[in-house]
């Protein structure tokens, strides 16, 4: 996955989650990683981290509260025309089926760069494809079963439910 394309959506969404907060829509965050740091060195009067694990696996990308309840969500960025789904891992399809079947707001935000386009995917239509042993998703597939989101101004993504 190229950074500056995943750098994107993430600046998209941090944008939209911070618009939600502020206009009492909505109260969700960027998750960060669990990380374990091993060697802090001083250089002048800096510390710096020489060494460091990522102890435990991520979730999601994002968590929160909407509506009155749990609200995660997975962002995943491509630039073809389809999406590779080696690209969303067991323990984060897990979670995110754990949640929806639970009463929560469950799905993935999925950016096609290459056509600009946003898209929120519902978790039981990507299990179903990995189900059947389907290693990629076309765009054209995801049109037909997905929600498409518009950006809006000012660089809000509604992925909200109405």
């Amino acid at each position: 996955m190229m950074k500056n394309r995943g750098m994107f959506l993430e600046s998209v969404l941090n944008k939209t989650i911070e618009y939600f907060w502020t206009h009492k829509i909505a109260f969700i965050e960027k998750k960060g990683l669990d990380i374990a740091l091993k060697t802090i060195i001083k250089e002048g009067k800096r510390l710096v981290v020489k060494d460091s694990n990522i102890y435990k696996k991520s979730t999601v990308d994002y968590t929160g509260c909407y509506k009155g309840s749990f609200i995660c969500f997975e962002a995943k960025s491509c630039n073809e025309d389809r999406f590779d789904l080696s690209n969303l891992k067991e323990h984060q399809l897990q979670y995110l089926h754990l949640i929806q079947d639970n009463g929560g707001y469950a799905f993935v935000v999925l950016f096609f760069s290459n056509v600009n386009r946003f898209f929120q995917v519902k978790i039981n239509y990507l299990q179903k494809l990995i189900d059947n042993k389907i290693k990629s998703v076309k765009l054209v597939d995801i049109e037909k079963n997905s929600k498409e989101l518009s950006l809006e101004f000012p660089c809000i993504l509604n992925f909200l439910e109405d």
